[in-house]
This record gives C-alpha cells, sequence and structure tokens, in this order.
C-alpha cells in the first residue's frame, strides 16, 4: 500500500507527462529520472510557466533572450503544445549553429590562452557541422586526425594544432593528451603522469603515456593560411617510472589494450608518402589514425558517454557525471542507466547530436520549475526533481544586452548599410549573429564576465562594470529607435512598462512591479529619458536577468 506522499509524487508524475507523442530519447531520460524520483518518494516540480520555457528556450538554443515580437507570438500561441513546437523550431533555426559553434569552442578549448590564429576558421568549422547535423563520431574524428586533402577538415586540425603553439616538446604533447583525454573521452589524466593516479585505482603512469605515445609524432604545420598538423613516421615518448627507470611508451589506450606499430620500411624513401599541392607529407603508419579508428566508435564506452555528459551539463545545468571530465569508476554517474542508456541509444543512431538535443530539450527533467514548493527542503540537484538555475555564460549576457536594450537591431542596420563594403555575399540571421558575437566591443564586454571556472562568480568588479562601462552606458541613452528611445515616447506609461519588461524579462510585469514603477517615475523630475534609462538598468542588473531559469 502506498503511503500519502508517495502516491502524490506518482500523481505528479503522471500529471507532467508531454503532451506529443513521447520522443524516444525523452521517454529514455524521463522513465529512468521519474522510476529514481518515485524510489526516493520525491514529487517533482511542476513544469516551468510559459514565459520562463520561452526565455529558457531561447537562451539554451540560441544563446539570447527573446525578441518583444517572439515572446509575443509565443504568448498569443493558444496551443498546448507550442513549446514542443518552439524547440523543434529553433533547433532548426539558422541562429542555432552560429551559437553552438562557440558553446563547442568552449568545451574544447576554453581552458587555453591563446586561441587567436585559426580559431575563426575552427569556428567556422563547427558551424557547417552543426549546420549540416554532422555525426559527432565525423566531428571527433575530423578533430583528432583531419584528411587535409579535403579542404572542409583544415579547419578541424586547429583543435590540435592550438595545443603546439608553446613550452618545450614534453609541454605540446601533455597539452595535446589533456585536451584529448578530457575532450573526447571525459577523463582527466595528468595526476596519473608522474605516478599512477593517487586516488582512482583505474589510471595508472602507463595509460597517461599510452594516449601520449598515440599523440607524440603530431607536430603544427601549415596549409596555405590556415594552421595544420603533420605526423612524423619516428619518434618516441618515453618517462621515468615511480622507480626512476626510463621507459618507453606503448601504444595503449583508457581499456589498456595495447597496439603494436609494424617495422618501418627498409628503404626510408618509403617512410613519407609525398604531399600533393602543399600538403604535409604523411607518414607509412599513422599513431593518431589508429587511435581514432579504435577510440571514436559506438563500441567505445569512453567516448559515447563523454559528450553526453557535456551536453547534458550544458541543458540542464548539472553533468550526470561531475565534473564532466572527471568519468572513472570512483565518480560513478547519479543515475548510471540513464547515462549507458543515452549512450548507447546516440551510439545506435548514428552519433545525430540534434536528435540528442531535442531529446533532452522535449523531456520533463528539462521542462521543470526552478521554484521549489514542494513539501520539505529543496531536493538534491543531482535528483533533477527541479530545474536547476544556470547563469547566464558571458556570450549569452553580451548578447541579451544588446537584444533587450535595442543595440543587436542598430548593429544589424549598420551590417546592411555596409554590406557590399564588408563583401557579404548573404546576410543571413547565423551571418549577423556571428559578427555581433566576434565584435571587437561585444568580446571585450563578455570577456569581463569570464571566470576560470564553470561555476558562477559575482563579484563587485562586474556589477561596477555593469553600471559605468561606456558601451552598457551608450546602451541605456536614447539613440534610433532603441529601447530607452522607445520608452521614453510612449505617451502612457503601463504600455512603456509592459514593453520595457517584455524586452528585457521576456514577461508582462506583475500589478505590484507596475506600481513600483508608476512610484518611481512619479517620484523623480528628471528628464524621462534617464528615468526609463535607468530602469532598465535595473532590469538587466537583476538576479532574474542574469539568471537562465
Amino acid at each position: 500500500m502506498w503511503c500519502k506522499s508517495t502516491l502524490s509524487a506518482v500523481l505528479l508524475l503522471a500529471s507532467t507527462a508531454p503532451v506529443l507523442a513521447a520522443d524516444p530519447v525523452s521517454q529514455i531520460i524521463d522513465d529512468e529520472i521519474n522510476a529514481a524520483l518515485l524510489a526516493e518518494k520525491i514529487a517533482p516540480a511542476p513544469p516551468a510557466t510559459d514565459s520562463e520555457l520561452l526565455r529558457r528556450l531561447y537562451l539554451d538554443i540560441l544563446g539570447r533572450i527573446p525578441t518583444p515580437d517572439e515572446a509575443q507570438r509565443f504568448s498569443s500561441d493558444s496551443r498546448a503544445d507550442k513549446h514542443h513546437r518552439l524547440i523543434d523550431e529553433l533547433l532548426a533555426s539558422e541562429e542555432m549553429p552560429a551559437y553552438w559553434r562557440s558553446v563547442m569552442d568552449e568545451w574544447f578549448n576554453g581552458g587555453l590562452l591563446e586561441r587567436d590564429f585559426g580559431n575563426d576558421g575552427f569556428l567556422t568549422y563547427l558551424e557547417q557541422a552543426l549546420r549540416t547535423n554532422k555525426p559527432w563520431n565525423q566531428i571527433a574524428r575530423e578533430m583528432l586526425d583531419p584528411d587535409l586533402t579535403d579542404e572542409q577538415q583544415h579547419g578541424a586540425a586547429y583543435f590540435l594544432a592550438v595545443r603546439l603553439r608553446s613550452g618545450d616538446n614534453a609541454a605540446k604533447i601533455d597539452s595535446m593528451t589533456s585536451g584529448v583525454a578530457s575532450v573526447f573521452f571525459g577523463v582527466q589524466l595528468q595526476c596519473a603522469k608522474c605516478h599512477d593516479h593517487p586516488f582512482v585505482d583505474q589510471w595508472k603512469q602507463d595509460h597517461y603515456y599510452g594516449l601520449a605515445a598515440f599523440l607524440g609524432r603530431t607536430q603544427e604545420a601549415k596549409v596555405g593560411n590556415t594552421p595544420a598538423i603533420k605526423e612524423r613516421a619516428e619518434g618516441e615518448v618515453t618517462f621515468l617510472n615511480t622507480s626512476q627507470e626510463e621507459k618507453t611508451a606503448q601504444l595503449m589506450f583508457l581499456d589498456s589494450r595495447v597496439f603494436d606499430e609494424p617495422p618501418p620500411p627498409e628503404d626510408r624513401n618509403q617512410w613519407y608518402a609525398k604531399g600533393k599541392n602543399g600538403l604535409p607529407d604523411a607518414p607509412y603508419f599513422s599513431r593518431r589514425q589508429v587511435l581514432a579508428d579504435y577510440a571514436l566508435t559506438a563500441e567505445s564506452p569512453f567516448f559515447k558517454r563523454a559528450i553526453i555528459n557535456r551536453l547534458w551539463k550544458q541543458l540542464m545545468g548539472r553533468g550526470l557525471v561531475e565534473p564532466v571530465d572527471q568519468m572513472h569508476a570512483e565518480n560513478p554517474a547519479s543515475h548510471p542507466a540513464l547515462l549507458q542508456r543515452l549512450a548507447d541509444d546516440f551510439a545506435q543512431q548514428g552519433f545525430n547530436l540534434r536528435r540528442l538535443m531535442a531529446g533532452i530539450l522535449h523531456s520533463d527533467a528539462y521542462l521543470r520549475s526552478t521554484q521549489w514548493t514542494g513539501a520539505g527542503d529543496r531536493p538534491r540537484d543531482a535528483s533533477y526533481a527541479v530545474g536547476l538555475l544556470k547563469p547566464l555564460t558571458p556570450d549569452q549576457l553580451a548578447v541579451s544586452i544588446g537584444v533587450a536594450t535595442g543595440h543587436y537591431d542598430l548593429f544589424r542596420a549598420k551590417l546592411e548599410r555596409e554590406q557590399e563594403k564588408r563583401k557579404i555575399a548573404q546576410l543571413t540571421p547565423a551571418v549577423e549573429r556571428a559578427i555581433y558575437a566576434s565584435d571587437r566591443e561585444v568580446r571585450e564586454f563578455a570577456s569581463r564576465f569570464r571566470t576560470s571556472g564553470d561555476r558562477f562568480e559575482a563579484n563587485a568588479s562586474q556589477a561596477l562594470f555593469l553600471s559605468y562601462n561606456s558601451r552598457m552606458q551608450k546602451q541605456l541613452q536614447p539613440s534610433a529607435g532603441n529601447l530607452v528611445d522607445q520608452l521614453s515616447k510612449q505617451t502612457s506609461n503601463a504600455d512603456a512598462i509592459q514593453q520595457a519588461f517584455l524586452a528585457t524579462l521576456s514577461r508582462p510585469p506583475s500589478s505590484e512591479e507596475t506600481n513600483h514603477v508608476e512610484q518611481f517615475l512619479s517620484s523623480s523630475s528628471a528628464p524621462r529619458p534617464q528615468l526609463w534609462g535607468e530602469l532598465v538598468w535595473s532590469l538587466l542588473c537583476s538576479a532574474e536577468f542574469r539568471f537562465n531559469h
């Protein structure tokens, strides 16, 4: 016999079932999450409100808040499944690849200090891969072992090339090894560099140097004006073990599989195939190719689980395994069966990233409110019983402020005037977004909010920056039809207040908020543009704007 709390949990889980026929990935997610909630007798939070979902979906899929027109269109849609329809619409948007290329670049290269030369080409490569929904295993293959005879893959070579630019040979090999281990396999091996990992029995010193051996012959090259990589036909990775004996690293993957290398041709002239049209020579045997052939497959548990965990964290606010690059036996997933089922499904369905994204976004778990109104303490984050607050990333914040203030529209109008001068063949939403995000002022603005990790760190310098930065102040001055200019010209305060909240917070104001703003406007003799600028500034600095909720 179920107790009252358990029965309530069952009824609430049933009542929040999706309106549409269950997405197969969503079904996996909700089966596992709901089963765990039921076992813990936790009744999950209800679905988020329409305005919350609208803002959340735009931020997660396009990396910006919705425009007032987009918010109005969603609000006037009376269909019960409108948020599911919006998910599919935004995933198909031209803006999606233009935003997600920066998300993936941050995953892959966020910890690197110097990323300039070749980074634009890498971003273009990622955007095109996302636009065509290139399978993840193919993207990974092209980043690890690019075919330089295919010009479309040149940008992918940046991933390893950028790690070969500083320090001695050992530092370059370490940078590649750490990057490959973290990005493709979700593991950190640095602690196994000088000795077996002190806390994780799974990782031995041989695993670190075994992976390094696949990469140790890689060198940076250049093809035209693009960074590239090449590989030597000889050279070993050596290291001192804990007994201070020098060892030559075997070609050994993380699962301890060891690979043999064929003996080189007796004729050294056959050690390399001559590269054509300025391409680097290719060795008779490629260690990186062996690694890619073996490790980037549907059978590789490290590979398929790592990207699931990263994408899950990006959308849900917390990885099934935390930290995302500490996936090992000593650090189990919060929902092991869910991680495994998603990974197996992802591999079986051809490593389809967009299908995986859609499945997470359509799930009940993703669509839950971040407000906990249930009895007792708020459930732990790892239960996914309630949505998690996610601070806006620096890029989301910079673009969203531009959208809210109207600066983005003014920038787009300027691009239209300068299209011919800038030699822009076609000014699509994706092109506009990419140019805006790469604008020097926008990048400098975003840089003020970058932190050393992935945790939210609000500080006094950020608050002062939002108050006194010249670019921020410029956007709060009335200019050529921007938001403050429009609000200042409104004859109805009530209409202007409605517009201000819709433009910044993607929702109408409450009656209490309207009364507060009315009192603010009537209690000061300052010019209207100044008052409206101060109101917009306060909304942009609010916690509600700074967080994705």
